[in-house]
């Protein structure tokens, strides 16, 4: 099985890079997890023809059997350069590359609400028309205050709460993706 584990921000430093490097160690057993970043994805435009970097991001999106997205949230909602990568699979490639193709949404904030408003933001868009993604239900992974929830030397998630929730979202996810597959 082949998931990508989405860098949902072009941020040079992010502790969503840090959740989903985690992700792609922790649960690296259960299925081949590629750690996915989209700082150099072409800012999307629908008369623009995707470069060559945007081409593989769709490319890889649509042979991966499943993607995870790790989002911060800024002003409340997903990064420009997430809701762009996100545009480029939809608008543009059409409806093919993400129709029914299995996706979970986690994120990380410094604040106390984990980037529950981008999830639910990016759970919406996933679920758009021109997605028709196929969204892992529940499992909300709600990581707040980042900065105390993470080893800035490692990478590493290290509250045992929020291991514990990942833990199950991600046996979920990877039933859900293996149903979903057959």
């Amino acid at each position: 099985m082949k998931l990508l584990a989405i860098v949902g921000t072009n941020a040079p430093f992010s502790y969503n890079r840090f959740l989903a490097r985690f992700i792609a160690k922790r649960y690296g057993d259960k299925a081949d997890i590629e750690v996915k970043e989209i700082d150099e994805i072409k800012p999307f435009c629908r008369t623009e023809e995707p470069d060559e970097v945007t081409k593989k991001w769709i490319e890889d999106v649509k042979v991966a059997d499943g993607i995870i997205l790790t989002t911060p949230e800024y002003d409340h909602s997903i990064p420009a350069a997430l809701k762009s990568a996100l545009e480029w699979l939809g608008s543009h490639a059409g409806p093919n590359v993400m129709k029914m193709k299995p996706a979970a949404v986690v994120g990380t904030s410094y604040g106390i609400q984990g980037a529950s408003r981008a999830q639910e933001d990016a759970r919406e868009i996933l679920l758009s028309p021109d997605m028709t993604a196929n969204v892992l239900p529940g499992n909300e992974v709600l990581i707040a205050g980042a900065a105390n929830s993470f080893n800035k030397e490692t990478g590493d998630l290290t509250n045992e709460t929020y291991i514990k929730q990942l833990d199950a979202m991600m046996d979920n996810f990877i039933n859900f993706v293996n149903q979903a597959n057959k």
